[in-house]
């Protein structure tokens, strides 16, 4: 039986000296997810040396977790001040905005599971019968880099701003992003 992953890091490998050792900082947008891993990593070893394996690899340029939750967070406040969509639409709209295509489909209810493993964004457009409904779909941000990602945000907080959503919390949100992106 496999055991459970504790942790999935992306990590930077500084070399050192000619000759001597480097080391390794976690990327900024895994901080939360280090911090639980040692977490975790305390309680399992209840203050005795506890064994456990370390796979390195190249990293894929991906989104982080924490650029797609600050994205959700953002498209949430989006649909609020709208009042009338989802954050779901609200994501499908910016996507295509993007250059992102995104697809209107008539599909069975029951389909509704599948499309979404498949697809990634689903969003019900309307009920036409108990039985069959209008989708519009897309495959979504999860295949961005770091760097499209970084626009994708960076586009949503301009919408904000357009829309006059400035309340605290986003100006204070927008000021966090500005000072982890640009370092």
């Amino acid at each position: 039986m496999a055991k459970k992953l504790i942790a999935h890091l992306a990590a930077w490998y500084e070399p050192g000296p000619a000759g001597g050792r480097g080391r390794f900082q976690t990327d900024g947008g895994y901080l939360l997810e280090e911090q639980r891993m040692y977490a975790e990593l305390e309680a399992k070893a209840r203050g005795q040396p506890l064994a456990v394996e370390i796979e390195i690899r190249p990293v894929r340029d991906r989104r982080t977790l924490q650029q797609n939750r600050l994205m959700w967070v953002l498209l949430t406040k989006m649909a609020k001040h709208y009042g009338n969509m989802t954050a779901e639409s609200c994501y499908l709209n910016m996507l295509d905005e993007a250059g992102i295509d995104t697809e209107i489909w008539q599909v069975p209810v029951k389909a509704l599971p599948i499309i979404r493993n498949e697809r990634k964004v689903v969003d019900v457009q309307e009920l036409l019968s108990d039985d069959v409904c209008v989708v519009r779909v897309g495959l979504g941000s999860s295949t961005f880099t770091r760097a499209e990602m970084a626009e994708f945000i960076d586009r949503i907080f301009d919408r904000l701003a357009e829309m006059g959503v400035s309340d605290a919390e986003t100006t204070q949100q927008y000021r966090d992003w500005r000072l982890q992106r640009d370092g």
